[in-house]
């Protein structure tokens, strides 16, 4: 319903325009002498040629080709118009109000189809993934409070539109983005458990010491020390290997199951540490004179359990209690802070 009331008045308003300047065009004519075939005629050559260029340069620009001979022949057409209303406009000595009464429907009935037919080549710019510059809206008080920076960055903008071409869509699929093992593994260890990373890394080579194995995890973004790889290791279950000599040793009248090394078993994992066995632990590696914090640090980073100072002196305290039966009644040597 729109559509048809937007052709309708656009029908209209072109009727009304080529009247307004055919008429002018006509009289012109008719000056010079003209039969009236004639002078109709004229009219519709310069008025219909511009129109019929603009529907050229649109038809052009939605195939994708160059409209600039039709639009420069509209141009030209229309200029010749507008400077013949002009002479028509003095001819009856009107002056500047005649000359645009008689001049301004084919300019705006030409601009009014330049701009009714910039839609139909938008949607065909935008079928071939084209996309022409467009001046950015930076709104009017921007205009108004600083029209030096505005226009510099329109025209940088534009600038860079010519350098780099029109927006493309490329029907070629980029190609993948290529990273190299080690990328990819320090991606892989880093949302890992380092036990976890530990324990693959000496999968992978078990005679490497712990040192040297956190050395070669901090290359992959497993940040470890030696202490803390030979704990995770320690941890492990043993492992025991047989080795089978190549001749039997077993009486040749002895049965064949009897011949089999007996099994071993594999002994269990020891359980981990508690919190007292560590701060007992760390207060006898530290000897005389540790403070409880000192101890308090020492647990967290060998052990990476979490206490304070009040719990470590309650922990001594209370171990010290436990061991006046067989001791002197003295308190423990070194005492802590």
């Amino acid at each position: 319903m729109n559509r048809t009331a937007w052709r309708l008045a656009l029908t209209v308003v072109s009727l009304a325009a080529l009247a307004t300047t055919g008429w002018s065009l006509y009289a012109v004519a008719r000056h010079y002498d003209a039969p009236q075939l004639i002078a109709v005629a004229v009219f519709l050559v310069f008025d219909g040629i511009a129109y019929a260029c603009l529907h050229l340069a649109s038809e052009a620009s939605a195939a994708g080709r160059s409209a600039v001979g039709a639009r420069a022949t509209a141009v030209g057409m229309a200029g010749v118009s507008v400077y013949l209303n002009d002479f028509h406009a003095n001819l009856i000595h009107g002056g500047t109000p005649a000359s645009l009464l008689f001049a301004m429907p084919t300019v705006g009935l030409l601009l009014l189809s330049e701009l009714s037919w910039a839609g139909p080549r938008a949607e065909a710019r935008a079928e071939r993934a084209e996309q022409p510059y467009r001046l950015p809206a930076f709104g009017g008080w921007a205009w108004a409070l600083a029209p030096r920076l505005a226009g510099s960055t329109v025209k940088a903008r534009a600038i860079a539109h010519i350098e780099h071409g029109p927006t493309t869509t490329s029907t070629v699929p980029e190609p993948p983005v290529k990273h190299t093992a080690s990328e990819v593994l320090r991606r892989r260890f880093a949302e890992m458990d380092p036990a976890d990373a530990i324990r693959i890394a000496h999968d992978a080579h078990p005679d490497t010491p712990p040192a040297e194995l956190a050395s070669m995890l901090i290359t992959y973004g497993v940040h470890v020390d030696a202490v803390q790889v030979a704990l995770v290791l320690g941890g492990r279950p043993a492992q025991v290997t047989v080795e089978r000599g190549d001749t039997d040793d077993a009486p040749r009248d002895a049965l064949d199951d009897a011949a089999d090394a007996p099994q071993v078993s594999t002994p269990l994992t020891p359980l981990p540490l508690t919190k007292t066995d560590a701060i007992m632990a760390a207060a006898s590696a530290l000897g005389p004179g540790f403070k409880a914090a000192d101890i308090v640090d020492r647990v967290q980073r060998i052990n990476h359990i979490t206490t304070d100072a009040p719990y470590v002196r309650a922990v001594l305290s209370r171990e010290a209690k436990k061991a006046k039966p067989d001791g002197d009644g003295r308190p423990m040597e070194g005492g802590f802070l």
